[in-house]
């Protein structure tokens, strides 16, 4: 498809109603590689907790596409750097990246990157991705740049400058050889949509977020969308173009990050959920390569929730009959204090001596990455205090002005115990006696 094309579509989406959707968007919408997540659950095993939470990653990537559109407009909009077109090509590509940021997920859960391919196996540009095994986002890469998707991408795009590599730099954690396409108006424009793809006030994190609470059914993923964007803006740092915001939203803000770190606590590492998540780590790795995932992209796309479900279903290990059965290890008690997670190896070898097999599950809900790596600092979310008590408008990176950042990383933190169902009087017993 052309991006001559005039056509738009609107997509109606429960969450943010109608969604405007042009011709080459369309396009790329109706890939393989994108229809794949039409078959991958947002929130893995979470339905069986949460019976609404069956959407998938299909919807929370359009929902994404729209909230870029909209961060996009807002933020191009308190800047005169860019001309008309030049707005339109960037406003384009980080809509594609927000689209397509989630397009090379693994099936069912984060569990299943265990047995993503090697990245040795996966080659851009004729080189090899590196050393290791290789995570979502090299298989998202690979998609965007590399396959059937990418010559959509540059098809359908191409009468407004905007190719399939260029995409997939806003994606990727630096700009790497399309540097130079990222530069217009005196301005590197790329740090701006990276953050606004995958920063501390992404467009990933706006759409899954309230996704997730309402088809969980919750309210903890709430916080004000409409105030944090319409106070979003372009903020020049040295010749570079970052995501800023102004003072008064700071409350946003902090909600948006609590949002986050509850969602967590009670959906994202709901005991069931982290059971599951926990049961298909161990499948996998007693199957090893025998459930591994295609390097080759065309084979890759036809991966999704029912063919790793099949294999469930196929195998006889333990751990999969658990699964596909529904009979999970059950929670038997939670560490929360200090003082009883000290005692871990005591009550492991007390379960042990009573012939009870124990699993054992670390949770700690996150807050921000940006708080947790220093690499993520590099390009920090600035605040703007457009009305200062004293002298001109002052700029500071966001963690100097709020503490949210260090409060929580010194928070909750706790271990979960599960046993059989079988066995779970017996070590209840052993418990009594500690």
């Amino acid at each position: 498809m052309s991006s001559r094309t005039p056509t738009y579509i609107e997509l109606r989406d429960p969450l943010w109603g109608p969604i405007p959707v042009n011709g080459g968007e369309l396009a790329v919408i109706d890939t393989a590689a994108f229809q794949r997540l039409r078959g991958i659950k947002q929130l893995g095993f979470a339905e069986f907790v949460f019976p609404g939470a069956v959407h998938h990653r299909y919807l929370h990537s359009i929902g994404a596409m729209h909230c870029a559109g909209l961060l996009a407009d807002r933020v191009f909009a308190t800047t005169e750097r860019l001309t008309a077109s030049e707005r339109a090509r960037l406003r384009q590509l980080v809509r594609l990246a927000a689209l397509l940021h989630d397009i090379g997920h693994p099936p069912m859960s984060h569990a299943a990157e265990a047995l993503l391919p090697d990245k040795a196996l996966l080659f851009l540009d004729g080189e090899p991705m590196g050393e290791g095994r290789a995570s979502h986002e090299d298989m998202t890469l690979k998609l965007v740049t590399d396959s059937a998707l990418a010559q959509t991408i540059d098809a359908a795009f191409v009468d407004v400058g905007v190719e399939a590599g260029q995409v997939a730099a806003i994606i990727a954690d630096s700009p790497g050889k399309h540097a130079d396409a990222f530069v217009s108006g005196g301005l590197d424009w790329w740090p701006l949509l990276h953050a606004m793809v995958s920063g501390e006030m992404d467009v990933d994190r706006m759409d899954y977020l309230r996704r997730d609470s309402y088809f969980a059914g919750v309210e903890y993923g709430s916080y004000d969308a409409g105030w944090l964007v319409s106070n979003a803006m372009v903020l020049e740092d040295d010749g570079v173009a970052r995501l800023g915001i102004d003072l008064r939203a700071l409350a946003s803000f902090e909600h948006f990050l609590l949002a986050r770190y509850h969602m967590f606590q009670m959906v994202y590492f709901h005991p069931k959920s982290d059971i599951y998540d926990s049961m298909l780590k161990n499948w996998l790795k007693n199957v090893g390569d025998e459930a591994r995932f295609p390097a080759d992209p065309a084979a890759y796309v036809r991966c999704n929730d029912a063919w790793l479900r099949q294999r469930l279903q196929e195998s006889n290990d333990p751990w999969a009959r658990r699964i596909d059965e529904r009979r999970p290890y059950t929670l038997l008690t939670e560490l929360r204090r200090e003082a009883d997670r000290e005692r871990h190896e005591e009550l492991s070898a007390a379960l042990e001596a009573a012939g009870v097999h124990s699993l054992w599950i670390t949770a700690k809900p996150v807050l921000s990455r940006y708080a947790q790596s220093p690499s993520k600092r590099g390009n920090p979310l600035l605040v703007v205090d457009t009305k200062p008590p004293f002298g001109r408008t002052r700029v500071f990176r966001i963690e100097e002005v709020t503490d949210l950042f260090g409060r929580y990383d010194r928070t909750l933190q706790l271990e979960r115990v599960y046993v059989a169902p079988e066995d779970r009087r017996t070590a209840r017993e052993v418990i009594s006696r500690l």
